[in-house]
């Protein structure tokens, strides 16, 4: 019996790199960062408020986050696109990550029990299943 060898081909290294940013206790960003970093990549951040009839802080929470995300990233010399978004998170996230041509989607875990799964579902599971690229899953 003759072993077929595998044939592996190069997978190009990310060239737009998007990081859903919602949890300043989360390694997202630094994970982002690093790779943007060690690759030469461009980085786009999002954080995704909900919808626009809602709570008004929720969405001075999200713009916070965003601020965040930049001044966490001019310290350490990086330039990245920062774009708000506005509906449900994994929509969001995925519809961005088309709109920007990305290679890598980079979201957070927040490591919820399994009726909470259940009942909310996931949105990291959610831009798994949906996303056209890579997808990083930060824990």
């Amino acid at each position: 019996m003759t072993v077929s060898k595998l044939r592996l081909q190069a997978v190009p290294a990310p060239q737009q790199i998007l990081v859903a940013y919602d949890d300043p206790s989360s390694q997202t960003l630094c994970r982002a960062a690093d790779y943007a970093q060690a690759l030469g990549a461009a980085i786009v951040v999002t954080n995704v408020a909900a919808e626009p009839d809602s709570d008004p802080e929720a969405r001075r929470a999200a713009r916070e986050r965003l601020e965040e995300a930049r001044a966490y990233l001019q310290d350490r010399g990086l330039a990245a696109d920062f774009v708000p978004m506005v509906g449900p998170p994994a929509d969001a996230i995925v519809r961005l990550a088309e709109e920007k041509s990305v290679d890598l989607v980079v979201v957070g875990s927040r490591h919820k029990g399994f009726f909470e799964r259940l009942v909310e579902g996931s949105v990291n599971e959610d831009v798994l299943r949906r996303a056209g690229c890579d997808v990083l899953v930060v824990y």
